[in-house]
């Protein structure tokens, strides 16, 4: 008896933006997709995103950059200042010269935009199909398929994309073995309007301050009408409890920021609510792949946010896993394992350097006079260069 449409679905865990990428990549390939997703429905609330050029390629090819244009920003750059002086450091300019060397822009958008705009092309193809309260809780595979296991019951699909986030319940099921650790550091967000940004900070760019111990980003989102600001400081975490959106005290924050310059200082005293998440790490998983099932996104390489891609790999994995199944006639089981060892070099490089990037930007002392030096003096063309190999990304290569 042949299986139905949906029994040669492929099955996708997990409708964050590496799920909904995926839907796109392979819905293009004519293939159709099951999403499921633990919420009942999505929310308007999150941080901003930076997506590089690297990520932006393909959300152009996909037809998503048209749909996300209309509420994101066109980053200028990134200006780099030392938050306790105020001086400023150095600018990385994107803007034409980061359009002419990399061949697409770097947008700041919020999150659920993306999020939106990714949904909304998935929904375009007809293979796609989305079950919104639907947790993927445990799956068994055969040479027949896979059968997951949700709090609804059981579905049947050709192969199962396990793309549930940094918190993935499946990622164990996958390497016994993963386990993130805490890395003394949390991460506070909040969101203001633009008119109460302080003026001499106006603009489309990423602010990035550097301090001792802590450090302080800041760029317009909702196509300039809020300002997203993320401050990271050292701390001490005394539980665990997943998610990004834990209620932060102002009162406790802002004290981290005494000793700064009035100006980046001033931003964080702008803002009146913050959410507050623990950061963690994770070692490269032994196995991202097993049969028909494999791992995608934060589920496989979970990435600290000092490079601001998160979002850009999970873009990459979905646009590299279709060409992948491409290449194998969209078997899953000969193609899996070749799309995690096409993949598993960057985005283990990739997180090598947002850990250190992160370690750069809290020096303090020596280091950090030593760093600054080299900012100032470093050329523009120096600034970029150290970002080719991430922004040059071409998925054919």
């Amino acid at each position: 008896m042949s299986k139905s449409a949906s029994e040669n679905a492929f099955l996708i865990a997990g409708g964050g933006i590496a799920g909904l990428a995926t839907s796109i990549a392979l819905g293009r390939m004519g293939l159709a997709v099951r999403v499921l997703e633990r919420v009942e429905a999505f929310s308007d609330e999150g941080a901003g995103i930076q997506l590089g050029p690297n990520a932006t390629k393909i959300l152009d090819q996909w037809g998503v950059l048209d749909r996300l244009e209309k509420k994101a920003v066109r980053s200028e750059g990134i200006a780099i200042g030392d938050g306790m002086t105020g001086e400023h450091l150095a600018t990385v300019p994107f803007g034409k010269t980061g359009l002419e060397r990399y061949g697409a822009p770097f947008l700041l958008v919020h999150r659920s935009d993306l999020h939106d705009a990714l949904l909304d092309v998935a929904r375009s193809y007809s293979g796609f199909e989305i079950k919104m309260d639907h947790e993927a809780l445990s799956f068994k595979q055969s040479t027949a398929g896979v059968a997951v296991t949700t709090n609804k019951g059981e579905i049947e699909g050709r192969a199962l994309i396990v793309a549930d986030g940094f918190w993935s319940r499946l990622r164990n099921d996958i390497d016994t073995g993963a386990a993130l650790s805490f890395v003394g550091r949390m991460a506070w967000r909040s969101l203001i309007k633009a008119s109460d940004m302080p003026e001499p900070l106006h603009g489309p760019w990423t602010g990035l301050w550097l301090g001792k111990g802590a450090h302080l980003v800041h760029y317009p989102v909702c196509g300039g009408d809020k300002i997203n600001i993320v401050a990271v400081i050292a701390d001490r975490w005394g539980g665990r409890s997943e998610g990004w959106s834990h209620e932060g005290d102002a009162g406790f924050l802002v004290p981290h920021f005494d000793a700064w310059n009035d100006l980046p200082a001033q931003v964080v005293r702008t803002a009146e609510t913050w959410r507050v998440w623990p950061l963690f790490k994770m070692s490269p998983l032994r196995a991202w792949t097993q049969g028909a099932i494999t791992l995608i996104g934060d589920a496989a390489h979970p990435v600290l946010p000092f490079l601001a891609q998160g979002g850009g790999m999970a873009i990459e994995d979905a646009a590299v896993l279709a060409k992948t199944l491409e290449d194998y006639d969209e078997d899953p089981w000969q193609a899996f394992q070749p799309f995690e060892a096409a993949r598993i070099e960057r985005t283990a490089r990739t997180s090598f350097e947002s850990r250190r990037m992160g370690n750069t930007y809290h020096m303090g002392g020596v280091m950090r006079l030593a760093r600054n030096l080299v900012l100032k003096n470093r050329s523009t063309e120096a600034l970029l260069k150290r970002f080719d190999w991430l922004y040059e990304f071409q998925v054919d290569k």
